[in-house]
């Protein structure tokens, strides 16, 4: 039979090893309880982080992006324009005193080449500029110019989404190499007066309700105010590089035309002969 003394010391462990335990727990509890606590704290700050924009908003995105039908201008599917332009009204600023007066809202519409042979006409056009310190731009042909509407940039992307709906794909051929009388048709390649081109145009002019002279499609590639005889120089130069027999592959055309699926609308106000204020505004596929 054990003794008292050593009945009382395991008494007295087993106390110890109780409250022990009860402790051990009791800040288990706890820092559990606090654990989670903290993690819901940083779950609810993440959700808040993350709150995904209202459906109002993601819808009126959609429908600017759908209504527009903006396409991309990734590597060498098109000639790279100038610069894309900036949010609407950022161009129209009103002038300081003393300052020139702010350019008009003028636009264009323009069919552009792609591929390998957009490359070589701005690589012509590239070359004319240097040469006779003219300012570049990328090869069109142009179906509508002079557009200005009271709604200003809004409209004319509206209108002209709406003549895209109607104007099917065609096609654009050269005839030659020629000189015109204004800047802007300073050196160009004439364009055939084919039923498409011409088709196309008609449409454009009556969906923008715009009267015109005669259409006479070109895509130009020179624009300057030099003399005849050295426009006259800059033709039989274009003739050679573009189509001579001795010319490089570089600067001989791949194709004497190209296929339009897509109309562009520019920004280009006429007054503005440096160009630079000049900048693609938007794309529309032709699905007449």
């Amino acid at each position: 039979m054990p003794s008292p003394a050593r009945s009382s010391a395991w008494v007295l462990l087993l106390c110890g090893l109780a409250l022990l335990g009860c402790g051990l727990y009791a800040f288990s509890t706890g820092s559990s309880s606090s654990s989670s606590q903290r993690g819901l704290s940083l779950f609810r700050t993440h959700q808040q982080l993350v709150t995904p924009a209202s459906d109002g908003a993601a819808t009126a995105a959609g429908a600017q992006s759908q209504a527009h039908r903006l396409r991309g201008h990734q590597g060498s599917s098109r000639a790279h324009p100038l610069r894309v332009c900036a949010t609407p009204g950022s161009i129209m600023s009103a002038p300081e005193d003393g300052a020139a007066p702010a350019l008009r809202d003028q636009y264009s519409l323009w069919a552009q080449p792609k591929g390998r042979l957009g490359e070589q006409l701005k690589a012509e056009i590239g070359h004319l500029a240097a040469r006779h310190g003219a300012p570049a731009f990328p090869p069109h042909t142009t179906v509508l110019g002079d557009i200005e509407r009271p709604g200003g940039r809004q409209e004319v992307l509206a209108v002209a989404a709406e003549l895209a709906q109607k104007v099917k794909k065609y096609r654009i051929n050269f005839t030659d190499v020629t000189r015109g009388s204004i800047y802007y048709q300073c050196v160009y390649l004439s364009v055939a007066k084919d039923d498409g081109a011409m088709a196309a145009a008609a449409t454009a002019r009556e969906v923008f309700g715009i009267t015109t002279g005669p259409y006479m499609p070109h895509l130009s590639l020179l624009y300057s105010d030099i003399p005849q005889e050295e426009r006259a120089k800059a033709v039989e130069d274009g003739i050679v590089r573009l189509y001579g027999e001795s010319s490089g592959y570089d600067t001989l055309l791949v194709e004497n035309g190209y296929e339009v699926d897509s109309f562009a609308v520019w920004y280009t106000p006429v007054a503005d002969k440096s160009l630079k204020s000049w900048c693609l505004v938007g794309e529309f596929e032709l699905t007449g």
